[in-house]
């Protein structure tokens, strides 16, 4: 059957121009009953393709809209996909290619993450497969803490001796989880572990020394390689009671349902053909991303069908989550007989950045020297990118200075100018540890940064204060935490009171004796202490000191009586009483003060609402298995113009900037160095012939040693193997890095950073592209000079800072002056003065206006949901602050609260756990026009302040469209009826365009308003809403 229509016809349809050849030859040759390959690289145009695709198939019949499953990795993706296929459609359906046997009311396509679609057969089949309907998601944190309580609950029953392992609990519990996952992805047991680490040991336990000679003794590096596989069986065996606790508990996490889904269509045909019957034409995004677990249920149900799948060999970067960079290769193997086709145009890279990206990639282009070559797998080699025709040149700039201070200000300097003109920029950090310096020099510079991600945040200085704090909290032993607080901002404490504190915890504790057991008081205890003024050792302490100190005590003593707070409030609190906002706000330099410790606080709103003396102590350990545990976080919603972000190259795949700078680009920080290159050998890992993806991962091939020294030799190799596959991994994220940017890219590093006691060398990645660009400067000095010079600090430390505190101390210097003048002004000047009169006339105004409000103090903060009743009602609001009474909460409210909480899981995070109470609701939104859009924020708190009042904007989503920007507020009680109602409800959002406005400097005329009225499925879309002019007339009429 020929298509009645060419793809290039269809494509006219949505845009008005050209289709790319490349594109054409996919959309229409890839087969309508065999597996098709694209190859498509950074740029091309992936979503373009699938969309195109969609439309063709439907205009000639191929297939019905609701006959299509289109899966891609992220809910951002997916929703910007859907979006784009379903405006499409539309479009289609106005013209003369539309089917007549499609309905005009036509059901749009599936379109979903892939664990979005595991998770629907899993709730689909979970009673048959022994879990129940309302089985709970866990969500990350959540699995540490169950994993945590497995490993202190059943950790003495496995088959070994734990305390034999020289691990802490927290690396246990992270152990546990990777591995429970692993397992999972791979379909295997702890018993299948057991048999394989045995197997190894006993064939390396039985090798002699020489060739014939008794088995007397081994050399040392053999006894290494037995202990380290000592670990793997029993935290194997941890990891299957995990795995069975959540059973039990009826909860599952994202591997589970990829699992359970394979589980169900393997063991149930009636449940595969469904969804075989439902979907005829399949779309696979971001291929090379995907498991091996996943592969095997989409080639269970979907071999040899009409599979479109695309990906690109060169951005398989998530190997450290269950991602398979061989999946690609293996694609005919599983699917089938495969068509091949390539995209290598890409519209979005200039010239000079896409030169950058070939030479890098060119290592890729060959298989790895370890990988087996097999007759039966055809090695998927990724695209070399070629220019758009009318692509400009673009500019790649490099920088390498002599420290690293240096170097981040010279990012800044770069980034500067750009973020000025509303560009998009941001920042790729392979590692996280020096995100806060360059964060620091950007926000020098007057540029508002958003970090990404709990990583980067936890190296901001105001989450560490914080984290610091909740730490001395809750732990006695946070002494190092606690120096910081007192030596900082907020108490000032001189480094000889530190040691005074110090001396006296020793006091305390009494003498040693040898056989006696002495009880440590810590620095912590001793803090409390210096509240008992009638110990003698507080004189030591000066009277300011002192005081600073007890101020201390008491802030930490009241905190901990605070405890029966939920964990987010108490948060919220520790901020608050440390001046955490307070000092934000002071810094002149800070554009958006409070953006990471808004960050902060959404963290800790997902880890749980229980009471902080509940929750944190496992909040704590969470945060410290956090920072060491590669994360995939992608930024949350789109940044406003002139926002730098910042962020990790894992977090940054499937974006792009105009303006990008990948820092640290020194060997052993990018590529960066490994950890350990013994693979499965320690460390607990799954071992590698278990895999899947075994065929694509180096070979321990201790089977054919003979001898101890063939055993040294083959582990050796294999350690080689493992380096040059880390190496390969880096050489992606390379890639991935420098296809991000769309018009100017910077490489940069430096020299030296702080206590490293040798210089750093240039990364072989900069030295291949900086070859015949860029001269690197000669290293000035042989010792650090960041080492060199004595770093100098005056105590008490200023709590704005040296710089402002001066300019705060000239200001008031000037105010002295103009006062020492007033005092040469007689009485009778006075009199006679205008000034004495409007003085006079202010004071008679603030008395009446007293007088009018019966002498009621109104708040400062004012909730722009209670904007409309001051403007109506002045007397009724000042009644309620002259005598308030507590309120019952009304069930409207507490449905609004639930709405509100699911909408922004659902949003952002994927998560569909919706309470009973609002599941007609949410049923609402899934089928409104909201659900296929990706917000620029959500859940957005802005103070704007408008003379002496501050009114607290809480926006629930923004949406952007091109140049312009919809503010849409949930509503889940019923839709005003009468226009007076109507234009009180206004005032709301006419407050929230004039606040975003503000804070994102977006003209007023770009921001439309929406109330969207879940319940009855019902948009307010007012046709006039008041200026901002309009509204601070109002607002000082009312005290006229």
């Amino acid at each position: 059957m020929s298509a009645r229509y060419s793809a290039p016809e269809i494509f006219k349809v949505i845009k008005d121009f050209d289709l790319a050849p490349e594109k054409i030859d996919a959309i229409e040759n890839a087969p309508l009953d065999s597996p098709a390959l694209v190859v498509a690289g950074a740029g091309s145009g992936k979503t373009e393709l699938l969309a195109v695709r969609v439309l063709w198939l439907v205009a000639n019949g191929y297939a019905r809209p609701e006959q299509i499953l289109g899966l891609t990795f992220t809910r951002k993706a997916a929703t910007e996909l859907s979006k784009r296929i379903f405006e499409a459609l539309l479009k289609l359906r106005e013209t003369s290619y539309w089917p007549e046997n499609v309905d005009y009311e036509f059901v749009a396509p599936t379109i979903s993450t892939y664990n979005a679609f595991s998770n629907q057969i899993f709730r689909d089949n979970c009673l048959a497969l022994g879990y129940e309907s309302e089985s709970t998601l866990l969500s990350e944190a959540a699995a540490f803490q169950l994993a945590r309580e497995v490993c202190v609950r059943y950790g003495s029953e496995v088959s070994g001796s734990l305390s034999d392992l020289d691990l802490n609990l927290d690396t246990l519990v992270q152990k546990v989880l990777e591995l429970s996952q692993a397992l999972s992805d791979n379909g295997q047991s702890a018993d299948a572990v057991r048999d394989v680490i045995e197997a190894t040991a006993n064939h390396i336990g039985s090798l002699p020394k020489k060739a014939g000679a008794e088995i007397d003794s081994r050399f040392v590096y053999i006894e290494e390689i037995v202990e380290g596989l000592k670990p793997t069986p029993l935290i194997a065996e941890l990891a299957e009671k995990f795995q069975q606790e959540k059973k039990r508990r009826s909860m599952v996490d994202y591997s589970d349902q990829v699992a359970l889904a394979y589980k169900a269509v393997s063991e149930n045909a009636q449940a595969a053909q469904l969804i075989r019957d439902n979907f005829t034409a399949i779309l696979l995004d971001e291929y090379q991303d995907t498991s091996v677990l996943q592969t095997k249920l989409l080639s269970t149900l979907f071999g040899n069908k009409s599979v479109f799948a695309v990906g690109d060999p060169n951005q398989s970067i998530y190997g450290w989550r269950g991602a398979s960079s061989s999946n690609l290769d293996q694609f005919g193997q599983d699917f089938g007989s495969v068509r091949h086709f390539s995209l290598q145009t890409s519209w979005r890279n200039p010239i000079k950045v896409l030169d950058m990206a070939n030479r890098i990639a060119l290592p890729l282009q060959e298989p790895a020297s370890y990988e087996k070559v097999s007759s039966r797998v055809e090695h998927v080699l990724p695209v070399k990118l070629v220019a758009k025709p009318d692509a400009i040149v673009g500019d790649t700039d490099f920088a390498f200075e002599q420290t690293i201070e240096d170097e981040a200000e010279v990012v800044a300097g770069w980034l500067k100018a750009a973020a000025t003109a509303g560009k998009k920029c941001a920042v790729l950090m392979r590692k996280r540890s020096s995100m806060a310096l360059f964060v620091e020099k950007l926000q020098a510079q007057g540029i508002e940064v958003e970090v990404v991600g709990l990583g980067g945040l936890l190296e901001m200085p105001e989450i560490v204060d914080l984290v610091c704090a909740l730490k001395v909290v809750q732990r006695a032993d946070s002494g190092s935490e606690l120096i910081r607080l007192l030596t900082g901002a907020r108490w000032r404490i001189g480094v000889k009171d530190i040691d005074r504190l110090f001396v006296m915890a020793r006091k305390l504790s009494g003498p040693r004796q040898e056989g006696v057991f002495r009880e440590e008081i810590t620095i912590v205890e001793a803090l409390d202490l210096v509240l008992n003024e009638k110990l003698e050792l507080l004189n030591e302490f000066s009277e300011q000191s002192l005081a600073r100190l007890q101020e201390a005590a008491k802030l930490f003593q009241n905190l901990r009586s605070a405890t029966a707070l939920p964990l987010t409030d108490f948060v919220r609190l520790c901020a608050e009483e440390l001046w955490l906002d307070i000092e934000l706000r002071a810094n002149p330099k800070l554009s958006n003060p409070l953006a990471q410790l808004n960050s902060f606080y959404e963290i800790v709103a997902g880890f749980g609402s229980n009471s902080a003396s509940a929750l944190l102590g496992q909040f704590l350990n969470w945060l410290e298995y956090a920072t060491k545990k590669e994360r995939f976080e992608i930024p949350r919603v789109t940044p406003g113009a002139g926002v730098v972000q910042v962020l990790t190259i894992h977090a940054a795949k499937g974006l792009e900037w105009d303006f990008v700078a990948i820092p640290n680009l020194v060997e052993d920080d990018f590529p960066s160095k490994p950890r350990s290159v013994s693979g499965w050998l320690s460390g607990a890992e799954l071992p590698y012939p278990l895999r899947g993806d075994a065929g694509s991962l180096p070979v321990f091939d201790f089977q054919s040693a003979s001898i101890q020294s063939e055993l040294k030799a083959a582990t050796d190799q294999f350690k080689a193997d493992n380096k040059e596959h880390q190496l390969r991994e880096e050489f992606r994220l390379i890639y991935v890095a420098i296809t991000r940017a769309k018009e100017a890219l910077l490489l940069s590093g430096s020299y030296w950073k702080p206590a490293n006691s040798g210089s750093r060398k240039p990364s072989r990645f900069m030295t291949e592209l900086a070859e015949g660009h860029f001269q690197f400067p000669d290293l000035e000095s042989a010792e650090n000079p960041l080492d060199l010079s004595p770093r100098q600090k005056f105590w008490p430390l200023e709590p704005i800072g040296e710089v402002h505190a001066a300019v705060v101390e000239n200001s008031a210097s000037e105010v002295d002056k103009a006062s020492a003048k007033l005092d040469r002004i007689s009485a009778e000047d006075l009199r006679s003065s205008s000034i004495h009169q409007e003085i006079d006339l202010l004071l008679k105004e603030q008395d009446d206006r007293i007088q009018r409000l019966g002498q009621v103090e109104l708040p400062v903060r004012i909730p722009a949901s209670k904007f409309k009743e001051f403007i109506t009602d002045l007397p009724a609001q000042a009644a309620r602050y002259l005598r308030p009474v507590p309120t019952e909460p009304y069930r409207a409210t507490k449905t609004g609260t639930a709405f509100h909480s699911w909408v922004e899981d659902f949003i952002i995070s994927e998560v569909d756990q919706a309470p009973q109470e609002i599941f007609e609701l949410t049923e609402i939104f899934k089928n409104s026009r909201f659900n296929n859009q990706s917000p620029a924020d959500v859940e957005i708190e802005i103070n704007l302040t408008r003379g002496s009042n501050t009114f607290v904007c809480k926006l629930d989503a923004v949406f952007q469209s091109g140049d312009r920007f919809e503010i849409v507020d949930w509503k889940t009680g019923a839709a005003p009826k009468d226009k007076a109602t109507e234009q009180q409800m206004i005032l709301q959002l006419a407050l929230y365009r004039f606040a975003y406005s503000a804070l994102k400097k977006i003209p007023i005329e770009q921001i439309d308003v929406c109330f969207y009225f879940v319940g009855e499925n019902k948009e307010l879309r007012p046709e006039k809403v008041p200026s901002p002019e309009e509204l601070v007339k109002m607002w000082e009429e009312l005290f006229a």
